[in-house]
């Protein structure tokens, strides 16, 4: 299974996980706080989960969506 690292120290998860990738507001602070359980430094963007888990990423918006599209077109051939 490929695994997508969101740029934070043992913080990565499979590319069939993510439901969406959203680009980083504070008011998020609060699901990030329920699902990672602190707000780290730098964050660019946020990847939800498949089970409504709201993870924070170093890396950009742009950079997500470009791997997520890569993995799911190899994976659809």
């Amino acid at each position: 299974m490929d695994q997508l690292w969101l740029g934070y120290d043992g913080l990565s998860l499979s590319y069939d996980q993510i439901a969406a990738v959203l680009i980083y507001q504070p008011a998020l602070h609060g699901r990030i706080v329920q699902s990672y359980g602190r707000v780290p430094a730098n964050i660019l963007a946020i990847v939800v989960t498949d089970r409504g888990e709201y993870l924070p990423s170093s890396w950009s918006v742009q950079h997500l969506r470009q791997r997520l599209a890569r993995w799911r077109s190899a994976a659809r051939n």
